[in-house]
């Protein structure tokens, strides 16, 4: 085959261009630190890029719904902690008041102060997070207790499920009904373990100077204590499974960022050398296209 001038000039510019693409990827990769600029820089690793990118941000938003349900959680397990504190006074002033020595207006004084923890408790009931009503099951925009009807007040009865990682949901919310008792009717208070009808019952005792009575309830608000100390255990069992799935999180988001990193970033060192050779490739190819391409005519008149 006949080589010709013209072809030796097509095969050194194609060269010459082939050198500067080159040389121009490498300084890009220095220029954003990414192996991976474009898709055409390497199709196949580009899919796995954007799959690592996906389950980052998967995980970030498992991390997000921990994070909200952990606080959420421990919200609540320092309401139960107040609660808890709330029936022990009750308690005490129980035995107190149940002493038959003690003076009527004594029992009144310690009924006024049963019907604070009362109120107290009624304000724990309405307690809200993140501007929501929590102890209303998935009814969270409606208050779902007032004072004079604590008792009585029926409340939603749905759970809050937050999803923490593939394929594992978890209850944030704690029913109304586990926590301050089932609701009763009017009348029937000193039968009931509700938390609120418990509190009033006793205070009923207190003022009618009802001995029975106050030892009853008394009865009511130890059987609700045990209800919710049942509670408080089930709600640091699921803090402490948010623990272990956070490390879980943790640990995994660790990975697939060291497996993207290997995938995307650049090594600084190698991509210099490799910019390095490319322009000592790129200055190679200048000064051979320089003796391979003939004079021009204007050379010859010079």
């Amino acid at each position: 085959m006949r080589v010709t001038q013209s072809m030796m000039n097509s095969q050194f510019m194609r060269n010459l261009n082939l050198n500067n693409d080159r040389l121009t990827t490498y300084q890009d990769q220095l220029a954003s630190g990414k192996k991976l600029n474009k898709p055409s820089d390497d199709p196949i690793a580009v899919g796995y890029a954007m799959r690592y990118d996906q389950q980052i941000s998967r995980n970030d938003r498992y991390q997000r719904n921990v994070d909200d349900g952990q606080s959420q959680l421990e919200y609540v397990e320092s309401n139960i902690g107040e609660i808890n504190d709330i029936l022990q006074r009750a308690r005490e002033l129980s035995v107190q008041g149940a002493t038959g020595t003690i003076p009527s207006d004594a029992r009144t004084a310690i009924a006024n102060e049963v019907h604070q923890l009362y109120e107290q408790v009624v304000q724990i009931g309405n307690s809200k997070f993140n501007d929501r009503y929590i102890y209303n099951g998935q009814t969270t925009d409606l208050q779902p207790f007032d004072v004079a009807n604590a008792p009585y007040q029926q409340t939603d009865s749905g759970k809050i499920s937050y999803m923490m990682s593939e394929g594992a949901n978890m209850e944030v919310n704690v029913l109304s009904d586990d926590l301050f008792g089932p609701p009763t009717t009017a009348g029937n208070e000193a039968n009931s373990d509700n938390v609120f009808a418990v509190l009033k019952s006793l205070e009923t005792a207190l003022r009618a100077d009802d001995a029975p009575g106050i030892e009853k309830a008394l009865g009511k608000v130890q059987d609700r204590s045990n209800k919710i100390q049942s509670v408080w255990s089930d709600v640091g069992a699921r803090m402490n499974r948010i623990d272990l799935i956070t490390n879980r999180l943790k640990d995994y988001d660790t990975n697939v960022q060291g497996l993207l990193s290997k995938t995307v970033d650049v090594d600084v060192a190698e991509a210099i050398m490799n910019m390095k050779m490319a322009e000592n490739v790129q200055q190679a190819s200048l000064s051979t296209g320089g003796k391979i391409i003939v004079p021009t005519l204007v050379d010859f008149l010079k």
